[in-house]
């Protein structure tokens, strides 16, 4: 395990950059537990996600409340779906077990890096294709939201690291809309499905979940001021490049 200080530096880097990129930086933290502190990949994500029960970027939001008050049932929609299927996601956990659980959470990692990338690597052919939708439909979002729900209680990640490539990418919404639009649906518990099953299985660490809180609280707020001062093409490159770094450290 490792020292308090190093718990609190990961939560306060891991909120800033959620802050900054709309996510909630589940695959950050159960990455760093599992890698650098010696935690086992099912402890770890039992951990983040009780993490996630609390308000952990509420700060974020504060700082975007022009973007979130317009969403406020797409934001009730994706909470009630995530919570509903997280339940799901960690019975898949556990039923795979530890091993193959960390493999595909490897797997992940890459194919979200990717979903992020490739259109990096595609030169637009208009420029009008820019992403500037403000809403996304009802059912797409509820769609969205269970899935994610599903992934987040399997790998014990949030719903931005999914939803903010997919929004901003096939949907083309505003980067900003849809950062809104994830760190809101963090606010509520909306982990509580998964964590039923993961507080049954493993001890939760009460005290690593209030520290990583804590820090991610208080940094959260910071990074999603400075997420709104990047454009678009910025904003995607730079979030590529994060998610690139994670998912190659990881399998190395």
């Amino acid at each position: 395990m490792c020292e308090i200080y190093i718990y609190i530096i990961l939560g306060l880097t891991v909120g800033y950059i959620g802050g900054f990129a709309g996510i909630g930086g589940g695959p950050f933290l159960v990455s760093f537990l599992v890698l650098v502190c010696g935690m086992s990949q099912l402890s770890a994500q039992g951990n983040v996600l009780t993490m996630m029960l609390g308000p952990m970027s509420l700060m974020g939001i504060i700082s975007m409340y022009s973007y979130v008050k317009q969403q406020w049932t797409p934001i009730i929609i994706g909470v009630v779906a995530y919570c509903f299927f997280s339940y799901f996601g960690a019975l898949a956990a556990f039923y795979i077990g530890e091993n193959d659980t960390r493999t595909y959470f490897a797997i992940l990692l890459l194919l979200i890096a990717s979903i992020q990338v490739f259109p990096l690597l595609v030169k637009k052919k208009n420029s009008t294709n820019a992403a500037t939708r403000t809403s996304v439909p009802l059912l797409w979002i509820f769609i969205l939201g269970a899935i994610t729900g599903i992934i987040g209680g399997l790998f014990g990640i949030g719903a931005g690291v999914l939803m903010i490539p997919i929004l901003i990418g096939p949907f083309k919404m505003n980067k900003d809309y849809a950062r809104a639009l994830s760190l809101a649906i963090l606010v509520p518990p909306v982990s509580f499905g998964a964590y039923l099953k993961y507080n049954v299985e493993n001890t939760i660490n009460w005290n690593l979940v209030l520290i990583l809180f804590a820090s991610y609280f208080v940094a959260n707020y910071f990074g999603a001021r400075a997420g709104t001062k990047v454009s678009d093409s910025k904003f995607k490159l730079m979030y590529a490049v994060v998610l690139v770094t994670i998912a190659v450290a990881y399998i190395v």
